[in-house]
């Protein structure tokens, strides 16, 4: 079960850091926002951190099945991959200033969604339940404070396509 709960919790550091990239070429590439991603990225690069740090506690709590976090932790792999593609395909070109508000949207969405179903299970009032809400928190946070920008720069949230 070990091995599961590392791979799970390399899946979610890399993910974090993921998104902390993507957000960084965003506040690169869109000077208009740049303190706003740029927070952003720093925000997620910090929850990395968050998770690194729980590391020998998630691996001493039984927290839940180890099936669950292995199924976790192949959709954070997807999402990783997908993430790294998105990454690559932008630094030749990126989209427009919408799509990537979109992206970084349901991005926040799947992983606050990954993050709340995986935890709601978990022990209460374990360490590491109180840091995953908070991380879950943070995520939700990020979803409206990224609604909340583009409604108020006028950014549409529904595809032009």
């Amino acid at each position: 079960m070990n091995e599961v709960i590392k791979l799970f919790l390399k899946e979610s550091i890399a993910l974090e850091l993921n998104i902390g990239d993507l957000y960084q070429l965003f506040s690169a590439k869109f000077s208009q926002d740049f303190n706003f991603w740029w927070k952003l990225s720093i925000e997620e690069m910090n929850h990395a951190a968050l998770i690194k740090s729980i590391n020998d506690q998630f691996l001493s709590e039984n927290i839940m099945p180890s099936d669950s976090i292995e199924n976790k932790a192949h959709e954070l792999s997807e999402m990783n991959l997908f993430i790294k593609q998105r990454i690559e395909e932008f630094r030749g070109g990126l989209p427009a200033r919408a799509d990537a508000f979109r992206l970084a949207c349901e991005i926040e969405n799947s992983i606050g969604e990954s993050h709340f179903e995986l935890f709601m299970t978990s022990q209460p009032n374990s360490t590491v339940m109180k840091i995953m809400q908070k991380l879950n928190g943070d995520d939700i946070n990020h979803g409206k404070r990224l609604a909340k920008y583009m409604k108020d720069h006028d950014i549409e949230f529904q595809s032009s396509e």
